[in-house]
């Protein structure tokens, strides 16, 4: 079935630096994007089913890059079911687990080898059959570093088509140079690998300097403006500096005013790319469905982040950190058809719904597509 979508007051690719795509048109064919551009070139009328955008800006789907998806009545992960589900009604159209819980609450404790293997298979399998409104893609299922983790294990979770490591740090207490070793072998199977720094969330965690992220050379800073207690402004530049090829994570979650300074010290490095934006839900503080639409309208509209860019940072920035595993994040063709419908809300002073973002006003999610289809 074709899928085209129409009358497109702006077209915004997600890809950093192409911004905004010229055309008014897109056509979807199996799922993907097929042809973008102007009506006269798309023929979008021919089409099975045909919307009207009604002017209204088209986006990638936004990325959740850091989210704790749990199961379980015990603990503030409970009802993930339901906040995917809002989160997927907001525009969250694909999500990925950094973990679904630290290691001893209170699924398995004392925190063991056997527990954590479990629970990534667990969260894997369920994760990969279930779509949250038969839509949201969901990718969980993390390896949390703990005692007794040998390098056969990381062999035996790839094998199985886990792919990430639990961001480290959370709360092991484990010493750098294990985690460091454990993180050798995870990388020797192809694993994506997170990490925290500063002191741990939760009391007796290891504290994690930017000597220890130099030697790690992670693929992501996460929550690099604090999860949710921001790490001095001094180490934060360090660890910067020290994985210079990492994605750097902001989350609405952490401290905000950090998160402008990283904004700033990165733009001074003309390194801005970097940035990726991800929810964190949910911390301690509970539920946030609409993480990422915030994330994107503060840091566009207080850090001087053009919407087209600010919007990048929740899409296709994210596409480029984890571009091994999803093939979503850009209008582009190729990819898979997952995008949204924006508009500005009444009263908005912009004159669009880029113009909204950038003066601080929340957007209205007009339309979620995933795969073609509309949720």
């Amino acid at each position: 079935m074709n899928v085209s979508i129409f009358n497109i007051g702006k077209i915004v690719s997600g890809d950093w630096e192409k911004g905004i795509i010229k055309g008014d048109s897109v056509l979807i064919e199996d799922g993907k994007f097929s042809k973008i551009g102007f009506e006269d070139d798309v023929h979008p009328y021919q089409a099975d089913v045909k919307i009207d955008a009604n002017g209204m800006v088209l986006i990638p789907g936004l990325i959740d890059p850091h989210t704790h998806l749990g199961f379980g009545e015990w603990g503030p992960e409970n009802g993930m079911v339901g906040v995917a589900l809002e989160a997927l009604y907001q525009g969250t159209t694909t999500t990925i687990d950094e973990f679904a819980r630290y290691e001893g609450e209170p699924d398995f404790y004392p925190p063991n080898p056997q527990g954590v293997k479990s629970s990534a298979i667990v969260h894997y399998f369920a994760w990969k059959n279930y779509r949250p409104g038969g839509l949201m893609k969901v990718h969980g299922g993390s390896i949390i570093l703990v005692k007794g983790l040998k390098e056969s294990d990381f062999k035996e979770l790839s094998d199985l088509g886990i792919w990430k490591v639990a961001q480290i740090g959370g709360s092991s207490d484990l010493k750098p140079a294990e985690l460091l070793e454990m993180a050798s072998w995870a990388r020797k199977y192809g694993m994506f690998i997170p990490t925290n720094f500063g002191a741990g969330v939760l009391k007796g965690a290891v504290y994690l300097d930017a000597d220890f992220v130099k030697n790690l050379q992670p693929d992501k800073l996460a929550h690099a403006n604090g999860g949710s207690t921001a790490a001095p402004w001094d180490l934060t530049r360090e660890v910067i500096d020290a994985a210079s090829k990492a994605a750097v994570e902001l989350v609405p979650y952490g401290n905000l005013k950090m998160g402008l300074r990283v904004i700033d010290y990165l733009k001074s490095k003309n390194e801005l790319k970097r940035l990726i934006v991800g929810s964190d839900t949910p911390t301690g503080q509970g539920y946030f469905p609409i993480a990422v639409q915030q994330a994107v309208k503060f840091f566009s509209s207080l850090g001087n982040i053009p919407a087209p860019q600010a919007i990048a940072m929740a899409t296709g920035n994210i596409q480029e950190t984890y571009k091994k595993w999803i093939n979503t994040g850009k209008i582009q063709e190729g990819f898979e058809a997952d995008c949204l419908l924006i508009d500005k809300p009444p009263g908005s002073v912009g004159t669009d719904a880029l113009g909204a973002i950038e003066n601080g006003d929340l957007i209205g999610t007009a339309m979620v597509m995933v795969d073609g289809k509309i949720a």
